[in-house]
């Protein structure tokens, strides 16, 4: 099997072969379309090839550009990330590789001591892990601490119907790496869905996290890469053949490897909390996946079917803690906003988020999920549970945004702040942390801290807006600001445009409501929270303690609103 598949034009052999020559001098198998057998077909022998190769090494030259085969080929490459480009004339690349570093080998000779040519060899070196390997990123002293951006996965399986898999393993070694301390990683919400790497770079993140997956019957092929952003040079890559049993173990290994190409080193209890909660029962992980896929939709309608499938994937896999925490926030989120259900819910919730704690005392989302489920019932060990969370994964921005959302109901203003602050320090391209660190220098009168937060979270309200125009949280939320900064007509329009996307959701319509008021339009409030609670859902407390709605306290209407709810 040749490790490095070459592409080129019939027109560049000359120089293919000189290529050829020079990586297996420094060690490397290659293969060329010179060898194919003459019983094989073509295009099945190249297909084969292209899968078995760790690096594509694609020649650009003026015929090359023009060659379907080897543009095909590039893209196979691109897509499995495994495609490193070199260039030997001035011709332009097409679309997408102008927008991949390319090295310009021009003239050149075959000197193996060439920069350029040692730049391809460096990152053919990470790519099959031969050789020298690329240098990782550098971070002394002086340097910001490294950075990183997880794209969607890319969902290669042939029915092309796996995108919950891909954007859930992602997801989930996104949340890993976001636990770890000396790693900024950027927001879920700030890269749109598709999102490619070109994209990443506006968030002058160090480096880029790629990556596809080919899913066939119980077994999946995961090819991942990291790029560095400042070169576009592949600092580290692999491709994994594993049975879907093993995906969730393969998760924490990519999370290390980055780590490890980062430069950066796991002290022993960061190494023993990765990988905890998980499963190895590939349908049961399946399941938790869809779930998971469902709960980010964050639409109601899909919460009773997220819980159906984190049940069944206990059922598949008793030991399963992620799973049994996920069912009981999914629970807490329906007794919240459905009261006819809050007993019935609720108790499962407890029950579940016991378990998962039981499972795995080390898992944080287990103790935020018993911490929310405690909080239903006013329980007082509910502030316990969110501090052995923050314990558990203080890097973690997640965990302090959950810990300052309980403080909040606490009526812990204060200490909510410092939560959010911290949230926002860990991440701060997550518009959610300014804006309600926002909201909490409201509520307390505090003029300077709502200036300072008013000044970062319009901007990056506006930029998620941007990546992900149809989120109905945030334009409710940038409604409000709009409101705070005078621009009344603008606030209209936000509002307008939130409900007809979901003109139905309470927690749509509460946000909204709260930015009528900050307009000074509390009938208009009125008339979308008592549109709100007609739909059977509702979360009489977050009404009562909301700061923007504080003002209604006493009306007629609010109050009947309230004891519609009771």
């Amino acid at each position: 099997m040749g490790e490095v598949f070459i592409s080129y034009a019939r027109e560049s052999a000359g120089f293919a072969a000189r290529v050829s020559t020079a990586l297996v001098a420094a060690g490397h198998s290659v293969w060329m379309d010179d060898r194919i057998p003459a019983h094989r077909e073509y295009a099945d022998e190249i297909s084969e090839r292209l899968d078995e190769a760790k690096a594509v090494l694609v020649i650009w030259s003026e015929s090359g550009t023009k060659s379907q085969w080897v543009r095909s080929e590039a893209t196979r490459g691109r897509e499995s990330g495994k495609l490193v480009q070199l260039r030997i004339d001035d011709s332009r690349l097409p679309m997408p590789f102008d927008q991949i570093q390319c090295a310009d080998l021009c003239g050149w000779s075959g000197n193996a001591g060439e920069p350029h040519w040692q730049q391809v060899l460096a990152s053919i070196d990470a790519l099959t892990g031969r050789g020298p390997q690329a240098p990782t990123i550098a971070t002394g002293p002086h340097k910001e601490p490294p950075s990183v951006a997880v794209l969607p996965f890319k969902d290669l399986s042939p029915s092309k119907d796996q995108g919950y898999f891909c954007e859930g393993v992602a997801e989930e070694i996104l949340m890993t790496l976001a636990k770890l301390p000396g790693l900024r990683v950027a927001s879920p919400g700030a890269l749109a869905e598709g999102a490619t790497a070109t994209a990443a770079h506006r968030l002058g993140v160090t480096a880029i996290l790629e990556g596809s997956i080919r899913k066939a019957v119980d077994r999946a092929r995961i090819a991942v890469r990291l790029i560095e952003s400042a070169s576009d040079f592949t600092i580290w890559a692999e491709t994994f053949d594993r049975d879907l049993g093993d995906v969730f173990a393969l998760q924490d290994e990519i999370a290390r490897a980055v780590v490890s190409a980062l430069g950066l080193t796991l002290l022993p209890g960061e190494e023993e909390n990765l990988g905890v909660g998980g499963s190895d029962n590939a349908a049961a992980y399946d399941l938790y996946l869809r779930g998971k896929a469902l709960v980010r939709r964050e639409l109601e309608s899909e919460r009773r079917r997220a819980a159906e499938l984190f049940r069944e994937a206990t059922r598949r896999d008793p030991q399963f803690a992620l799973a049994h925490a996920g069912l009981a926030e999914v629970l807490v989120d329906i007794a919240r906003q459905h009261p006819d259900d809050w007993s019935s819910a609720a108790e499962e919730a407890q029950q579940s988020a016991r378990r998962a704690v039981e499972l795995e005392p080390n898992l944080a989302e287990a103790h935020l999920a018993l911490g929310a489920a405690l909080r239903l019932n006013h329980d007082a060990n509910a502030a316990s549970e969110y501090e052995k969370a923050v314990q558990l994964n203080p890097h973690d921005a997640n965990v302090h945004y959950r810990f300052a959302r309980f403080l909040v109901i606490e009526g812990d203003k204060r200490r909510a702040i410092e939560h959010y602050e911290e949230a926002f320090a860990l991440a701060p391209d997550d518009y959610r942390y300014s804006v309600y660190t926002l909201q909490e220098y409201q509520a307390l009168g505090d003029k300077e801290g709502e200036r300072r937060s008013l000044e970062r979270a319009w901007p990056a309200v506006e930029q998620h807006l941007k990546v992900n125009p149809d989120d109905v949280r945030a334009m409710g939320h940038g409604a409000g600001m709009l409101a705070i900064l005078g621009r009344a007509e603008d606030c209209h329009e936000f509002i307008d445009r939130a409900l007809a996307l979901r003109p139905d959701d309470f927690g749509n319509l509460v946000n909204l409501a709260c930015a009528s008021m900050l307009n000074g339009e509390p009938e208009r409030a009125l008339d979308l929270l008592e549109r709100g609670v007609a739909s059977g859902r509702g979360d009489k407390e977050w009404l009562v303690e909301d700061n923007d709605l504080k003002p209604l306290h006493g009306h007629p209407r609010f109050e009947a609103i309230l004891a519609r709810m009771s």
